[in-house]
Parts: C-alpha cells; sequence; structure tokens
C-alpha cells in the first residue's frame, strides 16, 4: 500500500528515525542471533537507513533490500550509496527471486501495511531457505484500537479493514510451515503493540 503525503514526509524527514531503527535492528539481531555471511533480503526498506544498520548489523554476504514505492527505493539508494546493499522495488506479496534464495527475510514494521498480507506470507516462505528465518518487528490491529491508535487513524493510511490481528498471524505463519522462535512485546504501554518475531521456516 503506498504511503500518503504525511506518512512520506515522516519517512524522509524524521530525524530521530536513525537512533529508533539501530535500536530496533540492534535488538532483532541479538534476538535473531543470525551469524554472519548470510543471504538476506529486507521487505519495504523505506528510505533505506534501517537497511545500513541491517548491513553493519547482521553483516550479510548479499543483502537485497526491496520496496513497492519508487520514490523511496530512490531515497534509499541514495542514503546508501557506496554500499553493497542492492536496493531494487518490489512487491512482498509477489517477489521475482527463486525459491529457497534467503537465509533470513527482515522486515521493519511493513507487513501490516499489505492488504492481502497473507499472500505476503506465504511468498516469504517460499523465498526463505529450509530452516531460516523470518525476522520481524510488526504491529497488528490491536495498535490501532488504543487511543493513541485511534487518533492516528485519522493521520497514516493503513488497511485497517484488512490488517491482521497479531494471533491471525502467528497462526497463519504456522499454518506455512513456521515455527515461532521468539515472540516478545516491544511496546509503549497505551499508545503501542507492537512485538518484535523470529519465526524459522521448517519446510
Amino acid at each position: 500500500m503506498r504511503m500518503n503525503t504525511i506518512e512520506f514526509g515522516l519517512m524522509t524527514l524524521n530525524p530521530l528515525q536513525h537512533i529508533y531503527l539501530r535500536k530496533i535492528v540492534t535488538e532483532l539481531q541479538e534476538i535473531s542471533q543470525l551469524p554472519p555471511g548470510k543471504n538476506v533480503l529486507e521487505i519495504g526498506c523505506g528510505n533505506g537507513v534501517g537497511s545500513r544498520y541491517i548491513e553493519e548489523l547482521f553483516q550479510p554476504d548479499q543483502f537485497t533490500a526491496t520496496d513497492l514505492d519508487e520514490r523511496l527505493v530512490e531515497i534509499a539508494r541514495r542514503n546508501n550509496k557506496g554500499t553493497k546493499i542492492k536496493i531494487e522495488v518490489g512487491n512482498a506479496a509477489k517477489l521475482r527471486f527463486a525459491d529457497n534464495e534467503f537465509d533470513a527475510v527482515l522486515g521493519l514494521s511493513v507487513i501490516h501495511h499489505i492488504p492481502n498480507w497473507r499472500d505476503c506470507i506465504a511468498e516469504l516462505q517460499r523465498v526463505i531457505k529450509p530452516g531460516g528465518l523470518l525476522i520481524i518487528k510488526e504491529l497488528s490491529i490491536e495498535t490501532f484500537e488504543t487511543p493513541f491508535g485511534k487518533i492516528s487513524r485519522q493521520i497514516v493510511s493503513h488497511p485497517y479493514d484488512d490488517m491482521f490481528r497479531k494471533n491471525e498471524l502467528l497462526e497463519c505463519l504456522k499454518a506455512l510451515g513456521f515455527s515461532i522462535c521468539d515472540d516478545r512485546p516491544h511496546s509503549i504501554p497505551v499508545f503501542l503493540t507492537d512485538f518484535y518475531l523470529v519465526a524459522k521456516n521448517d519446510d
């Protein structure tokens, strides 16, 4: 789902984004314990700030970052000039990659933007190698049922009618052959109900 003007501005102009995303990526690396030297895909890379920290902290041998928004892909390329990250336009619900291509897929608050999120999960399962990891920081519709979330509905465009509840996401992952390795909250009480999740592709 393409961002509206306010979301695009928050994504590209937020001066605190570097601090926040570095913290998120650091915690995801510590939780997942993914060894360096892997082939990694990031979905929904946005302006590429998180991608920079994924490269630094996960130390992949190969790293591809995708986003649906062509404008953000261009910004991400500029922000990561001089790195080895391959940044391209891509639809997380219809990926161009081969089966079992990646050791891990990362997403930083991306899947809740996707109306056909079940298709996205199926695609991620397809491209992750057996034994590979899905490593995400996400939020569900429960976030937008909090007082803060109800206010944010008036500001940011999300597919609220199609967004998953957390238990729906977990059930979908398990049905597609993932096992849940770690599931823990990352939240500000009353304001957000987001979470970290690491799942292994057992198929």
